[in-house]
């Protein structure tokens, strides 16, 4: 049995209360109070993740221990199709709130963003060339380099319709095309 209620001694802790008089009220020594109260912080989840619904902070956290986008979907959404936990996972790994959430488990885990670098600088400059270029390729796609190249385009009504009319035309030449070898067939 539990010699002190956690959520009660947290809030006497958060109205104010010294943790010797937490301490008297529970009949422990103060020291298990600091101790506790430490305890008890370091698994408390970064603002940041409180912020986000209950999927997606299943989400963020399925990221921050090292799965997939994908997995990480199919296990936070209970999805069972994989081409859709894939969109899901893509679509979620763009949300800035919960990359700020992945970034935020990670440095309270100790290996926040610079660290990572630093490390995968290690790996970078390792005599071993498969892990040189493991190393860079975690660098492109930590720096978004694999990432397609996006062409913004405004089209007039104009050329809209020149694209439908070729569109067409392209459509009625196959259309004789399959016509003709139809009918060389018989």
């Amino acid at each position: 049995m539990k010699r002190v209620n956690d959520e009660e001694m947290q809030t006497m802790f958060e109205k104010g209360q010294t943790k010797r008089a937490i301490a008297n009220h529970f009949g422990v020594s103060e020291q298990y109070i600091g101790k506790r109260l430490k305890q008890l912080e370091a698994y408390r989840l970064p603002e940041s993740v409180q912020k986000l619904t209950d999927k997606q902070k299943k989400y963020a956290l399925a990221r921050a221990e090292g799965k997939s986008k994908t997995d990480s979907a199919m296990e936070a959404y209970d999805t069972k199709d994989r081409d859709s936990a894939k969109a899901l996972g893509y679509t979620l790994s763009k949300d800035p709130d919960i990359n700020t959430a992945i970034h935020d488990l990670l440095a309270q885990e100790g290996i926040p963003r610079r660290r990572r670098i630093q490390r995968l600088k290690d790996m970078i400059e390792c005599s071993d060339m498969n892990v040189v270029g493991k190393g860079l390729d975690m660098a492109n796609k930590m720096t978004g380099e694999y990432a397609p190249l996006q062409v913004d385009m405004t089209l007039t009504d104009e050329m809209i319709v020149k694209w439908i009319d070729c569109a067409v035309e392209m459509a009625k030449a196959n259309a004789i095309e399959i016509e003709d070898s139809t009918a060389n067939k018989n």
